[in-house]
């Protein structure tokens, strides 16, 4: 990977000033909307550019970029496509360290605007000024307060986020925070008409702060080039990515959206298991995938040990494995042994999936611990699914209780366990909430569950078979 990729991307990541050009107190002025947004997050310095000049939040607002005072590291462009080519000179001469492309019409738009698009970033990277977009919105770092819109979030998590679309990029960074974890930094790239989604998924690849990557893209410009970066990334960090432009009517879409190069689904998917990129197909179950490969350990194997309250969620869970490519291994005669001397002889079972019945659903904290504790155990078992419901409750204290009797045994048996909690909208199941919040994945059903297991066998195997 590039050595200087850290250095070449800090003036976008961590920028001392933020030009926003085209900024006006007009109603729904995107421009407008990152200035009071970055104010809110306390960014320290920002220069809002206007030909009218004036003040605007509590700032002097400037004519042109050329008339500002102080050094311009970033500049977001919220303006037509005809004023972009003289804006991009001024940046460039500036010596402005990015800009911004938040206006559309460009590559996507045909051969004229791909014609002007190339010739922008001629222009600025003649005086040293990088491009990022068109039809984008730019870098999202919590740490440098780089913050442009008021509903994201201004804590700072471990999960790095890149998006070709900027309205999917504001509904992944949420979404990455609806999990429970969040993100450490951001890019919404578009049109990757100068820096590209694998120089954003290299830096992150560097970033200290970043321990694990999701990415929406729509194409990619220089596949060697992602076969070699993101390889080097995936034996340090998992990269999980969804993928638009799998079908001719996608494809079409995706050309007239970001103008990005479509990657046939035979391509993609061989190059996905060149370099151990997790492609999912949905956003679900991205956010599934991430879960698990962010808070569990690494499998030795695909074998899946599954322990149930009541017998139809054995049955739906055993199927969701096997159909995803995971194993129903017998366990062992003593664990069976063990089992059995546990659990109640009726409605139950003792193989594997184990059914704990109705018993085990109104005590897990006795029944689902122990059969967690014995399963675990066993040699023929890599990874655990705990599917149980009952009874609805929602006594804080005991819930509590049984979620930290279950996360104990979890972390004895030491090899990846989720929960599957399979209760209806609005019947409280205390304990899985509590479980929800801790280091432990919660799915609301088997095959979600699943599926995330798979997501991380494939990219434990990815790591075991990579070469030293």
């Amino acid at each position: 990977m590039n050595r200087n990729i850290t250095e070449q991307l800090a003036p976008i990541f961590y920028p001392k000033s933020v030009a926003l050009v085209g900024v006006s107190n007009a109603a729904m002025n995107v421009g407008y909307m990152f200035l009071q947004s970055l104010l809110d997050a306390g960014f320290p310095t920002v220069y809002p550019v206007n030909p009218r000049g004036g003040e605007m939040g509590g700032l002097k607002v400037y004519p042109s970029i050329s008339d500002i005072p102080g050094e311009v590291d970033l500049a977001i462009l919220t303006v037509p496509r005809e004023a972009v080519r003289e804006i991009a000179k001024e940046c460039a001469r500036k010596g402005t360290k990015a800009i911004v492309l938040y206006t559309s019409g460009f590559s996507e738009a045909g051969t004229e605007g791909r014609a002007l698009e190339e010739e922008i970033v001629r222009i600025a990277r003649a005086g040293g000024t990088r491009v990022i977009g068109p039809n984008c919105l730019g870098p999202y770092n919590p740490s440098a307060r780089l913050i442009p819109n008021f509903i994201l979030p201004k804590e700072i998590g471990n999960v790095g986020v890149i998006s070709h679309s900027g309205f999917l990029f504001y509904y992944l960074l949420m979404s990455v925070t609806d999990t429970g974890l969040l993100p450490s930094k951001g890019v919404s790239c578009g049109s990757d008409s100068d820096l590209t989604c694998v120089d954003f998924l290299e830096y992150l690849g560097r970033d200290p702060d970043t321990k694990i990557i999701v990415a929406y893209l729509e194409g990619i410009r220089d596949g060697n080039r992602l076969l070699k970066v993101g390889r080097e990334i995936s034996l340090n960090k998992p990269i999980i990515v969804l993928k638009g432009g799998h079908t001719d009517a996608g494809i079409k879409a995706s050309a007239s959206h970001t103008g990005t190069l479509a990657v046939s689904t035979a391509i993609w998917k061989t190059l996905c298991n060149q370099t151990g990129i997790i492609s999912v197909d949905s956003f679900e179950q991205m956010m599934d995938a991430l879960l698990a490969l962010h808070l569990l350990p690494r499998t030795e194997g695909k074998r899946v040990g599954i322990i149930t309250t009541p017998g139809g969620l054995a049955v739906i869970s055993t199927d969701a494995c096997s159909q995803l490519g995971l194993e129903i291994p017998q366990l062992t005669t003593e664990t069976r042994q063990q089992l059995a001397s546990v659990v109640e002889s009726m409605g139950t079972s003792v193989n594997n999936p184990v059914d704990l019945g109705i018993i085990g659903a109104l005590a897990p904290d006795h029944y689902v611990k122990e059969a967690i504790r014995i399963v675990a155990a066993d040699p023929n078992v890599d990874m655990l699914i705990a599917a149980f419901t009952g009874p609805p409750g929602d006594d804080d204290s005991r819930d509590r209780k049984v979620a930290d009797i279950l996360l104990s045994e979890i972390a004895k048996g030491g090899k990846p366990t989720v929960i599957c909690g399979a209760t209806p909208q609005g019947w409280p199941r205390g304990e899985l909430r509590f479980l929800a919040h801790s280091n432990v994945p919660v799915y609301p059903e088997p095959r979600r569950a699943a599926f995330a297991l798979a997501k991380l066998a494939e990219y434990s195997e990815f790591l075991r078979s990579a070469p030293a």
